[in-house]
């Protein structure tokens, strides 16, 4: 029996014509020379400068940092082997989470695998902790963000980008049913009328 592929091909063309569609460069890093790296185009190979990293201090590439990479590969080996409910909490993590703590003056400190999942899953717990909470979502929010508000289950509000009067009134709006909003952005213009997080 042959597969129908049709419905893949139809998404894959309607991606493509939409602008939409994905296609991960393939390049290497070159150590030392960040933020220098190489690129395996379909038809050619280029040196680039990639400005598009999230490694903004080049810490990737910091002595420090890869000598302690090197301490803990050769002391534990290489990944955890599972997760920190099953296989433990590496005690670099530990005491990652203890300096961390420590530099921001908090009681305690949690390490996420990446920014994606911080953003989406506080969201998910704000829920689980506050369940009347409405968030109120910056229009110009990062997916991460967008799927945590949608995974949460909660009620959500769109305001426009940096539009601050806009977001006031939905402030109201949300206070006065009752709601507990909480105003989730990344880059927006902040007065002093702005709260992350706002209990009524």
């Amino acid at each position: 029996m042959t597969a129908n592929i049709e419905p893949f091909q139809k998404t894959i063309d309607r991606l493509k014509s939409e602008g939409k569609y994905r296609v991960f460069n393939d390049i290497l890093r070159e150590r030392g020379e960040y933020p220098n790296a190489i690129w395996y185009g379909p038809y050619n190979i280029k040196n680039i400068v990639n400005w598009c990293s999230n490694d903004y201090l080049g810490m990737g590439q910091n002595k420090v940092v890869l000598d302690a990479m090197h301490t803990a590969l050769d002391q534990t080996g290489a990944g955890a082997g599972g997760t920190r409910n099953i296989a433990g909490t590496t005690h670099y993590h530990v005491a990652l989470e203890s300096q961390l703590a420590k530099l921001h003056k908090k009681e305690t400190a949690l390490l996420y695998t990446s920014a994606y999942v911080a953003n989406e899953w506080t969201l998910v717990a704000l829920k689980q902790i506050i369940p009347d909470i409405v968030f109120l979502s910056d229009s110009e929010n990062h997916a991460s963000l967008i799927q945590g508000i949608r995974h949460s289950g909660a009620d959500k509000v769109i305001w426009t980008h940096n539009d601050m009067s806009e977001l006031e009134d939905r402030l109201r709006e949300v206070a006065k049913d009752g709601g507990t909003p909480c105003i989730v952005f990344e880059s927006v213009r902040i007065t002093n009328r702005i709260f992350w997080c706002r209990w009524v």
